[in-house]
């Protein structure tokens, strides 16, 4: 095991939406239909690498959201061999009024998403995981749990992910690139429905069995 990135960024970072219960529960919220085509094909954006905080990081809260939000994802690094070299946990912050605000024009997420993304708090092999990769995922906020999960039941499955990813890119998937599982199912407050967002001040942590403790305090 060893931190995903002791030195430098990741050079790209891939972020998808793999869980139907997330999907559906984030979409009720905002009063929107699970759109027929995520049952078809994965769908990733790409997040900002310059914005990557590692385990133990104050988190500055954009000036301009009062609806900040943390997303419980897995993620992997990929080798040189363009595979996973190992998986990690990844705290996908969103800034919900922001997000919501700019992808109503048809783009994004951009301002609502690429001011912090935390990973870590260590990369652990494939081999050291569970078959299957369904692995208990635990979000709590100063001390309180407000979700647990699974990070097993996802409708498009890695190998999905990973294709897609790679799939019309010249060079395929590189060294340190980071690919994203998407938010497990109720894994961020959006899913509640209960307006409890993030404030500062506020210690989050998640935690994904298998691979530790990614913590990470509001600033």
């Amino acid at each position: 095991m060893r931190r995903p990135y002791p030195d430098g960024r990741p050079p790209s970072i891939r972020d998808f939406m793999a869980f139907e219960e997330h999907i559906v529960n984030a979409r009720r919220h905002r009063g929107q239909p699970v759109p027929a085509t995520w049952y078809e094909i994965p769908v990733f954006y790409f997040t900002n690498p310059g914005a990557v905080f590692s385990d133990g990081d104050d988190i500055p809260r954009p000036a301009d959201t009062e609806q900040l939000d943390y997303e419980l994802e897995l993620a992997c690094v990929i080798g040189v061999d363009g595979r996973p070299e190992g998986f990690t946990i990844m705290n996908d912050f969103s800034a919900r009024d922001l997000q919501a605000r700019e992808m109503a024009v048809g783009l994004g997420p951009a301002k609502g998403k690429d001011f912090a993304t935390a990973i870590g708090p260590v990369l652990v092999s494939p081999d050291e995981l569970s078959d299957g990769l369904d692995l208990r995922a635990i979000a709590r906020v100063n001390g309180e749990v407000r979700t647990d999960s699974h990070t097993g039941p996802m409708h498009h499955s890695w190998d999905a992910l990973l294709a897609a990813a790679a799939r019309n890119t010249p060079v395929g998937l590189t060294a340190g690139e980071v690919i994203g599982s998407g938010t497990v199912g109720r894994g961020c407050i959006l899913e509640h429905g209960d307006g409890r967002w993030l404030a500062p001040g506020d210690e989050v942590e998640l935690e994904i069995e298998g691979i530790g403790v990614l913590r990470n305090r509001i600033v």
